[in-house]
């Protein structure tokens, strides 16, 4: 489980830390998890990996709904979960779809329900892609993938995300196309298929994924491309 904490109060961000952190442990879930003391440097940093965002509402600056409007809009399925000290902030969240709500003064009895809601939000929607390989069949859930790469040798490369090296698959990718087409993935140019749900941004024929990668879109197909991203991206606001 990848999660970001973000509050303005240090002390409070190691306590929430400290807790999902021994939530975690008991359930034998993996962790890694990002700490941020303020609007700006959550705003700022790359969080192409992160599936989950505890995100305080009342902060100087920017508050934690404007926040969570631009991680929405960069990062359509993320998992916004809203900490506050006053219940009467609830309602707000409404408009950037948070998946729950977590009252400081409640945290000892409620964070453990809310974590395994997370838990289960994030295994339900984590569809897998089935792939095969020399040595047999394996699955990749699509979340993960950032895109996938074509070769000249009838093998197709994953490159996912918090992986170093791309995960090698036998076809090719006119194959991954029509499996991928209705699952939020798109073509960009001959070799490249790109996963929407990580590119950042689309612009002078060139496709910007959340992790930084730069791929060149075709020009042939510009204009299909730009269109289908902008569509996929208004209907998962």
């Amino acid at each position: 489980m990848n999660i970001a904490i973000c509050d303005d109060l240090p002390q409070f961000t190691r306590e929430l830390r400290s807790k999902v952190e021994d939530i975690c442990a008991k359930r034998d879930w993996p962790l890694d998890c990002l700490i941020f003391t303020s609007s700006k440097s959550i705003l700022s940093a790359n969080l192409g990996g992160t599936q989950v965002v505890f995100l305080d509402i009342d902060m100087p600056d920017l508050n934690g709904l404007e926040v969570a409007k631009t991680l929405r809009s960069k990062y359509p399925n993320i998992v916004l979960v809203f900490v506050t000290a006053f219940i009467e902030y609830a309602p707000v969240g409404y408009c950037v779809s948070a998946f729950r709500y977590l009252l400081k003064q409640k945290l000892d009895s409620d964070l453990l329900m809310v974590m395994d809601d997370i838990w289960e939000k994030l295994r339900s929607s984590s569809e897998m892609l089935t792939i095969r390989q020399k040595n047999g069949m394996r699955e990749i859930p699509l979340n993960d993938i950032l895109y996938l790469e074509g070769t000249p040798n009838r093998m197709v490369l994953l490159h996912i995300k918090n992986f170093s090296q791309p995960v090698e698959a036998i076809g090719k990718l006119a194959d991954y196309e029509s499996a991928l087409a209705k699952k939020g993935f798109l073509r960009l140019q001959k070799s490249f298929i790109a996963n929407m749900s990580h590119i950042n941004k689309i612009s002078s024929y060139q496709v910007t994924l959340c992790d930084g990668t730069v791929i060149k879109a075709s020009e042939k197909y510009y204009r299909r491309v730009h269109d289908g991203f902008l569509l996929w991206k208004g209907q998962h606001l």
